[in-house]
C-alpha cells in the first residue's frame, strides 16, 4: 500500500494538510503516516541531567498524547483511510528526511504558517527546508488552505519537463480530482524582448499539445504571464484564476547557486497562499 508521509505540530495549520493528505488517501487508496519529531531539549538549557531527562520524557509523553488525539480525529474525519503513527527525536527538518528515507512515501504533505521576507532570514520554515532535499514531491499546505478539493492546478516551468516518470505525481493528483492543469511559462517585463513572447508563445503551445496527447482525459490550458516579479504575478493568476494548487518542479542548485540565490520554489513555499506540489527533478 502506497504511503502518504504527513509531518505534524499538532497545529492547525498541521490539521489541514492532514485532512488534504487523508482526501488524496481515501481517493488513492493509500495510508497515511502521521510524523511527529520531539525537538531534544538539551542544547537549548542548561540544567541537571535528571532534571533534563524528566523533562524530555514529559515531552515525549505529551507528543504521544497529542499523536493520539490528531490521529483519532483524523480517522473520525476520515474513516476507512489507514492511519499509522511515528514519533522520534530530532530537528524537525533533518527527522522529516530520515524519516522520507526509512518510509519510503510516495508524497509528504505537510502544513506551513508561511513567513515575511523578513522572517525567512530569522526563523526560516520547516516545510521549506524540506522542499529541495526531499526525494519525493512534497506539497506544502499554507494555513489559509481550508478546502480539501483541487479543481485547477498550475504549473510553472520553463524547461517544459517531458519525463513521464517526473510529472506523474502532478498527472496522478490532477486525476483524483478531475482537475484542469493550467500551463505557465513566466516572462520578466524588465527584460523580455518580442522574441521571447514568439518564443514563449509557441513553447507553452508545442509544450500544451505534447501533454494532451501524452495523458489522455486531463485538460491542459496553456498560457505566457509576464510581470515584474514572478511571485507577484503568479499570486495575481492564481487569484483571478481560482487556482487550488501550484507545481513547480526543483532542480539541484551548484554551491555557488545556493550562495547567490534562493530556489524560486522555496520562495513560493513562504509566501503562498494555496497549497504548492514541488516535485523534485533527480
Amino acid at each position: 500500500m502506497p504511503t502518504i508521509l504527513v509531518p505534524t505540530d499538532f497545529s492547525v495549520p498541521a490539521t489541514h494538510a492532514a485532512n488534504l493528505a487523508a482526501a488524496i488517501a481515501k481517493k488513492s487508496g493509500a495510508a497515511i503516516l502521521l510524523f511527529h519529531a520531539i525537538e531534544p531539549v538539551t542544547e537549548k538549557i542548561r540544567q541537571p541531567f535528571a532534571l533534563l531527562d524528566k523533562l524530555s520524557a514529559e515531552m515525549k509523553s505529551a507528543a504521544e498524547k497529542n499523536m493520539e488525539h490528531f490521529s483519532l480525529g483524523l480517522q473520525l474525519r476520515f474513516p476507512g483511510v489507514t492511519v499509522h503513527t511515528a514519533l522520534e527525536e530530532g530537528n524537525p527538518v533533518q527527522a522529516v528526511l530520515e524519516a522520507a528515507a526509512q518510509y519510503q512515501p510516495e508524497l509528504i504533505v505537510m502544513g506551513t504558517k508561511g513567513a515575511s521576507s523578513l522572517q525567512e532570514i530569522i526563523i526560516g520554515s520547516v516545510a521549506a527546508g524540506i522542499i529541495g532535499k526531499s526525494a519525493c514531491p512534497v506539497l506544502i499546505i499554507p494555513d489559509e488552505a481550508l478546502h480539501i478539493s483541487i479543481e485547477e492546478i498550475l504549473i510553472t516551468t520553463n524547461q517544459f519537463e517531458k519525463a513521464p516518470a517526473l510529472l506523474q505525481p502532478l498527472i496522478n493528483l490532477a486525476r483524483l480530482f478531475n482537475a484542469t492543469v493550467d500551463v505557465a511559462v513566466f516572462l520578466d517585463t524588465d527584460t523580455a524582448g518580442a522574441n521571447d513572447y514568439l518564443t514563449g508563445s509557441r513553447q507553452i503551445e508545442q509544450y500544451t499539445h505534447y501533454l494532451q496527447k501524452t495523458f489522455e482525459g486531463i485538460r491542459f490550458k496553456g498560457q505566457v504571464l509576464d510581470g515584474k516579479a514572478f511571485e507577484t504575478t503568479i499570486s495575481q493568476y492564481c487569484s483571478t484564476h481560482k487556482i487550488d494548487c501550484i507545481c513547480m518542479f526543483t532542480y539541484p542548485k551548484s554551491i555557488w547557486e545556493k550562495l547567490l540565490q534562493k530556489s524560486a520554489t522555496r520562495k513560493m513555499a513562504y509566501h503562498t497562499h494555496i497549497p504548492l506540489l514541488a516535485i523534485p527533478v533527480k
